[in-house]
């Protein structure tokens, strides 16, 4: 494609760009709190320990928000990108979509489900200090929500960078990148056409994993503090029991998605 390439700039890019400068003001927001919490609440007297519990509950929510509106950000992001392909020339499924928005693209999917990953242990946590007496995670989970403001930042920063990137140049299709002697199928095309069921598979083994990666926090923190041992172990349980669950959906699963390869024909590429 000749000349300057064109921005490409839509509805759902839009929307995407205000969720996450909406979830950005929210955390600004609440992290003076949460300073005001890690400084104060291990002198605090009775009274103003009551105070900081208070504000504290105001992390949560917002952490609770910010999770929901991620996940649903994480949903709206394939959207947006399927909407993408029509624009830009060459592009024939997702493929084209990141290659046009190259690197940005690539990095934004990963730290989406780190985000989510990192926002759910701390609700994990959250949910086990509230049936603690004394909460004893009051000022490590509000340190925590410090600390994990830059990451929400570098998520919308992504998304901007990568809406501002891709532009209506021509891409090369996923069948000249992935061929037919390729070692591996496009995986857009795999996932969504060839074999669908596979992307139960992945949903599944990937929660599997995100829920064992819980454990191992929820196991840190209840070996470090005694008072959680009771509830903490009860956790890790729950959670190693309902990651196996999906683990054993992800492996079911399995059947059909093998049985759409094998009679599915040659892979779209």
């Amino acid at each position: 494609m000749e000349g300057k390439a064109t921005l490409i700039w839509t509805p759902l890019t839009t929307i995407m760009t205000v969720l996450g400068v909406f979830g950005i003001a929210l955390v600004a927001y609440a992290s003076g709190k949460a300073y005001a919490i890690t400084k104060k609440v291990s002198k605090a007297g009775l009274e103003e320990r009551y105070t900081l519990e208070k504000n504290y509950y105001l992390l949560s929510t917002v952490v609770w928000v910010v999770l929901v509106s991620r996940i649903f950000a994480s949903g709206l992001f394939w959207v947006t990108n399927e909407s993408l392909i029509p624009l830009i020339p060459g592009a024939m499924c997702q493929f084209g979509v990141s290659q046009a928005g190259s690197p940005y693209s690539w990095i934004d999917t990963g730290v989406k489900l780190i985000v989510m990953l990192a926002y759910g242990i701390w609700l994990i946590l959250d949910l086990l200090n509230r049936r603690v007496k004394g909460s004893p995670l009051l000022a490590s989970l509000s340190k925590i929500f410090i600390l994990l403001i830059p990451l929400l930042i570098l998520d919308t920063i992504l998304d901007l960078a990568f809406y501002f990137t891709v532009s209506p140049v021509t891409v090369p299709c996923c069948r000249t990148v992935f061929t037919e002697t390729s070692p591996v199928p496009c995986p857009y095309c795999f996932v969504f056409h060839d074999a669908p069921m596979f992307l139960v598979v992945i949903v599944s083994y990937g929660l599997a994993v995100s829920l064992v990666l819980w454990g191992f926090v929820v196991r840190y923190y209840t070996v470090r503090i005694k008072e959680m041992e009771g509830v903490g172990n009860a956790a890790m349980r729950r959670l190693v029991t309902v990651a196996l669950m999906f683990a054993v959906i992800g492996t079911v699963s399995l059947i059909p998605a093998i049985l759409q390869v094998l009679s599915g024909g040659p892979f779209l590429h």
